[in-house]
C-alpha cells in the first residue's frame, strides 16, 4: 500500500519541509470548523484563492471528469481548466449551500451511526505524484466498530437526480471516495447524502476500499495528467459541447469532401434517423390506443399494480407572442441574440 502524507501534520503547528516555492500554493488558509452547531457557517465557504489553486492539481471531485465519467464536465473541459485556458468557476449558490450544510450533515452522521468525526482541513497528497490531492470532508475517528480511521464524504443533492440515478448513488461519487481512500490509506468510508429540496437524510452508505479499482483509476488519472496537462495536448472531444468550444463558428462557404469512411457514417446516421421516426410513430400510435381506453380515468392497473397514468397537468408558461405584441419596446429591450451551430441532414 502506498504511504500517503499530508502537507500539514494534524494537531501540530509544524509543517513539512518544502524544497522550494513551487509548492507555496499548497499552503492555503484552511477552513476552520468546530464540533458545535454554533459555528459561523459562512466561514466554511471556500475562498477564491482556494478555487484558483485547484488549477495546479487534480482533486477528488475531478477524478470522474478525468476518467470521462462525470455528468458535469468532460476530460476536455477539465483540461481547459487545468491548462489555464478557461477561468475556474467561483462559488455558486448551490456549491456554497453544500459547504454551509457540511457540518450539519456531519453531525447527523454521528447521530445516526454513533461514529465520531473530525475536520481535517489540510489536504492530502500523493508522495510520488503531488498533483494528486484531496481534501476529505471529515475523518471518521477509530472506534470499536471500525478499528481504524475512515473517510466521510458528504453530498448535498436534489431528489430528482437520485430518482433518475440507475445505481444507489452516482459512480462519480464512488470514484471520488476511492481517490480519498488511496490518498489516506484508509480501508473504508461512508457516503452521507442530504436532499436539499426535501431535507431528507439518507442512511449513511458504508463503502469498503477496492484495491483493484484504486489501482486502475490512479494509473488512468496519472496518465491523463501527464499525457494532456503536462504535455499540453487536449483530450478528444466527447460531447457536442466540447465541439462547440473547439469550433464555435462555421466558416461560411467552407466545405469538407466526404471520404468513404465519412460517407459510411452518413449512411448509418440516415438509417438510424429513419428508424427513430418509425419508432416515434409507433409510440404515438400505442399511446393513442391506451389513452382511448382510459377515457376519463387517471390510471390503468393490472392485478392492483399501476401500469400507467393520464393525469391532469397544469403548467405556467410565459406567452412570448402576446407580450411581444402588447409590449414591443420591452420585448426588444430584453431580447438576447445568441449564435450557435445547427446540424442538419440533406435528404
Amino acid at each position: 500500500m502506498i504511504r500517503m502524507t499530508r502537507l500539514l501534520h494534524h494537531n501540530t503547528n509544524q509543517t513539512t519541509s518544502l524544497p522550494d516555492n513551487r509548492w507555496a500554493f499548497l499552503l492555503l488558509p484552511t477552513l476552520k470548523t468546530t464540533n458545535t452547531m454554533s459555528m459561523k457557517l459562512l466561514d466554511n465557504i471556500p475562498t477564491q484563492e482556494w478555487v484558483d489553486a485547484r488549477q495546479e492539481y487534480l482533486g477528488g471531485s475531478e477524478v470522474a471528469a478525468a476518467l470521462g465519467k462525470s455528468p458535469y464536465q468532460t476530460p476536455f473541459q477539465l483540461w481547459l481548466l487545468k491548462t489555464g485556458r478557461r477561468e475556474p468557476q467561483g462559488s455558486t449558490p448551490i456549491t456554497e449551500m453544500g459547504h454551509i450544510l457540511e457540518p450539519v450533515c456531519a453531525e447527523k452522521f454521528t447521530e445516526i451511526t454513533g461514529l465520531k468525526v473530525r475536520n481535517i482541513s489540510e489536504p492530502y497528497e500523493h508522495p510520488e505524484y503531488p498533483f494528486l490531492r484531496g481534501n476529505i470532508d471529515r475523518q471518521i475517528v477509530s472506534s470499536d466498530k471500525h478499528p481504524g480511521p475512515g473517510v466521510l464524504e458528504i453530498k448535498t443533492t436534489n431528489s430528482f437526480r437520485l430518482r433518475n440515478e440507475p445505481n444507489e448513488y452516482p459512480i462519480s461519487w464512488h470514484f471520488q471516495l476511492m481517490h480519498y481512500l488511496m490518498l489516506t490509506g484508509y480501508s473504508y468510508g461512508y457516503l452521507m447524502i442530504l436532499e436539499r429540496d426535501t431535507g431528507y437524510f439518507h442512511d449513511p452508505i458504508y463503502i469498503e476500499r477496492n484495491e483493484e479499482l484504486i489501482a486502475i483509476n490512479t494509473q488512468k488519472v496519472i496518465e491523463w495528467w501527464e499525457d494532456h496537462v503536462i504535455a499540453d495536448v487536449p483530450p478528444d472531444a466527447m460531447t457536442d459541447e466540447d465541439l462547440l468550444i473547439l469550433y464555435p463558428d462555421a466558416k461560411e462557404g467552407e466545405t469538407v469532401e466526404a471520404n468513404p469512411k465519412l460517407y459510411a457514417y452518413f449512411q448509418q446516421l440516415q438509417k438510424v434517423r429513419d428508424r427513430l421516426n418509425e419508432y416515434k410513430t409507433h409510440k404515438e400510435s400505442l399511446e393513442h390506443l391506451l389513452k382511448e381506453e382510459l377515457g376519463n380515468a387517471e390510471h390503468m392497473t393490472l392485478a392492483g399494480r399501476r401500469l400507467l397514468s393520464w393525469k391532469n397537468s397544469t403548467q405556467r408558461r410565459f406567452n412570448t407572442t402576446t407580450f411581444k405584441k402588447e409590449h414591443p419596446q420591452l420585448y426588444k429591450e430584453f431580447l438576447k441574440e445568441t449564435t450557435t451551430r445547427r446540424f442538419t441532414i440533406n435528404t
